[in-house]
């Protein structure tokens, strides 16, 4: 008999392209308090998060006693941009829903912090996933593997019998040391340094249809 599975996933760059709005609310931002706009390696911050965005934008490390403050500036702005900037990659919305009616586990796992996530989610998806942990709800995020055992105890279910996929070496890492499957998609916000194929992950997946398929392939493997 076929253990009970569930299915966990990073959120920007896995699911979602939240590229268009992170980058409305860096260049906000920036024309806000008096910087240049970034111009390169724009989507990558997506992933990367506000920490990086603002280490960039004020060439700041986060030991400048001015550093928390300024991340915390801009996330009340990046709150306020349209969540219509951000979209499903394609077939994700459906199959999500899909995931909800079949009563398959399922769950997102992100370093966004949950106001910017539940809003996305109850305007986008209309739904809560059965298992949601965000950025602040645990002391650590990832790679630490905490917040992924937190998302496969709201599940109920062993780690071992979660996979977790993610487009960031960290997303890797936090599944490894979770002891999860892991999935790592090259059609995030990779860094063109970055080398997925190096990252450890069970597979790769270069599309959201295999991702997809990869998954339910997963779940239904003895």
């Amino acid at each position: 008999m076929t253990a009970r599975k569930g299915l966990l996933f990073d959120l920007d760059g896995t699911l979602l392209d939240s590229a268009p709005a992170f980058m409305a609310a860096m260049d906000a931002y920036a024309d806000q308090v008096g910087l240049p706009r970034l111009t390169e390696h724009r989507e990558h911050f997506a992933s990367a998060g506000a920490r990086a965005a603002i280490r960039e934008i004020h060439q700041m490390t986060p030991e400048h006693p001015r550093f928390h403050q300024r991340r915390a500036d801009f996330l009340a702005l990046f709150l306020d941009t349209p969540v219509t900037l951000n979209s499903w990659y394609p077939g994700i919305r459906d199959w999500l829903l899909e995931l909800n009616r079949d009563g398959i586990p399922w769950g997102i796992v992100t370093n966004k912090p949950r106001p910017h996530t539940e809003k996305v989610l109850t305007e986008l998806l209309e739904l809560e996933p059965p298992a949601l942990v965000c950025q602040g709800d645990l002391p650590t995020i990832k790679p630490d593997p905490a917040m992924l055992w937190a998302a496969s105890d709201q599940l109920g279910l062993a780690p071992e019998h979660c996979l977790y996929a993610g487009d960031h070496e960290r997303d890797v890492q936090a599944g490894q040391a979770a002891r999860m499957h892991t999935l790592a998609c090259t059609f995030g916000y990779l860094h063109e340094e970055d080398q997925p194929d190096r990252w450890g992950a069970h597979g790769l997946v270069h599309t959201p249809l295999e991702l997809k398929h990869t998954a339910t392939q997963w779940l239904t493997q003895t």
